[in-house]
C-alpha cells in the first residue's frame, strides 16, 4: 500500500498523540531495569513519519523501520539524526539487537501475524519487551459496516484487510510465538475525527484505498456519500460537528522467555477473531 504522508499527517495525527500512554509502558520498563543498567535499545516497527522517535529517543538508543519510503522521507525530514530503516515488519534485519520492540497502530495492518510475531521475536534479546496497541475485535465496525453497504450499492463488495484479534487469542497467539503476556487491555476509544464533515471521507480514503481506488473518480464519490449516508445515525456528533470513529484498541506488552524455531501451532490460530 502507498503512503501519502501529507494525508496522514494531517489527517490521523490522533494516532500519534493517543501512543503517549505507550511510550510510558517503555519508561516504565527502563525504570524497571534500574538506574546503573546499560539503555534500553528500541526498535519502532511501522515508526511512519517519526511520531514516538523522540519520546523513545529520550529513553535509549532507538531505530525506527517502516515499509514505507513516502513516510520514511517525511521522518528523516523531521528527524534528520534519527536511524531510520526501510524494511518488512515480518522479516526484520536484525538479530537479538533489542531490549524493547514498540509499535503503535501498525499491528492490525499486516496479515500474516504468525510472520510478524516470530519476526518481532527474533529481533528481541532474551528476555526483552514487546510493547504494542493495535485494533482490537470490533474496532471501527460500524464504519466497515457502513462501508460494505455503500460498497454494495455500486456492485462492489468489502473483504476487510485489518487483523482485529480478540484478547484470548491473541494472547494464545503470544505464548505460541515464544512471549509470556505481563498486561492485555482491550477498551473502546471513540476517537473524533478532524476536518468536520470531510472527516469520514478523508478516512475512508486513506484506510479503504486499496478498494476505492479501483473506482472512477464519479464512483469513488458516490461511494463516500453513501458511506456517510449509512454512518450518519450513528457516527455524526452534531454538537461537537465532527464525525467519531468506533475505535477498539487492544494493548499489551509481552515478555520473550523463549525462542521458537518453526511456526509449528502458531499455524493452527488461523482465526484470530474467534
Amino acid at each position: 500500500m502507498e503512503w501519502d504522508a501529507e494525508l496522514y499527517d494531517g489527517q490521523h495525527g490522533y494516532v500519534g498523540a493517543y501512543g503517549t500512554a505507550l511510550v510510558q509502558l517503555v519508561r516504565d520498563e527502563a525504570a524497571r531495569r534500574g538506574e546503573g543498567a546499560e539503555r534500553l535499545r528500541i526498535l519502532d516497527v511501522g515508526c511512519g513519519t517519526g511520531a514516538h522517535l523522540d519520546a523513545l529517543a529520550e529513553i535509549g538508543p532507538v531505530t525506527g523501520i517502516d515499509s514505507s519510503p513516502e513516510m520514511l522521507e517525511k521522518a528523516r525530514g523531521g528527524h534528520p539524526d534519527a536511524t531510520l530503516v526501510e524494511a518488512d515488519a515480518c522479516a526484520l534485519p536484525f538479530e537479538g539487537a533489542f531490549d524493547v520492540v514498540f509499535s503503535n497502530a501498525v499491528f492490525h495492518w499486516v496479515p500474516d501475524q504468525v510472520a510478524l510475531l516470530k519476526s518481532v521475536a527474533g529481533v528481541l534479546d532474551d528476555g526483552g519487551l514487546l510493547v504494542a496497541e493495535m485494533g482490537a475485535h470490533g474496532n471501527i465496525a460500524r464504519i466497515e459496516e457502513g462501508y460494505t453497504q455503500a460498497l454494495r450499492k455500486h456492485s462492489g463488495d468489502y473483504s476487510g484487510r485489518f487483523c482485529f484479534p480478540r484478547e484470548g487469542a491473541y494472547r494464545r497467539l503470544l505464548g505460541i510465538a515464544g512471549f509470556e503476556v505481563e498486561l492485555m487491555e482491550a477498551f473502546d476509544r471513540p476517537t473524533p475525527l478532524p476536518d468536520g464533515r470531510e472527516g469520514l471521507r478523508r478516512f475512508a480514503e486513506q484506510f479503504f484505498a486499496k478498494s476505492l481506488n479501483l473506482y472512477r473518480e464519479d464512483e469513488r464519490a458516490a461511494i463516500l456519500d453513501d458511506l456517510e449516508q449509512a454512518c450518519e445515525d450513528d457516527l455524526w456528533d452534531d454538537g461537537a460537528g465532527c464525525w467519531v470513529a468506533d475505535y477498539r484498541r487492544l494493548r499489551f506488552t509481552a515478555r520473550k522467555v523463549r525462542s521458537v524455531r518453526g511456526a509449528g501451532g502458531m499455524a493452527q490460530l488461523s482465526v484470530l477473531g474467534s
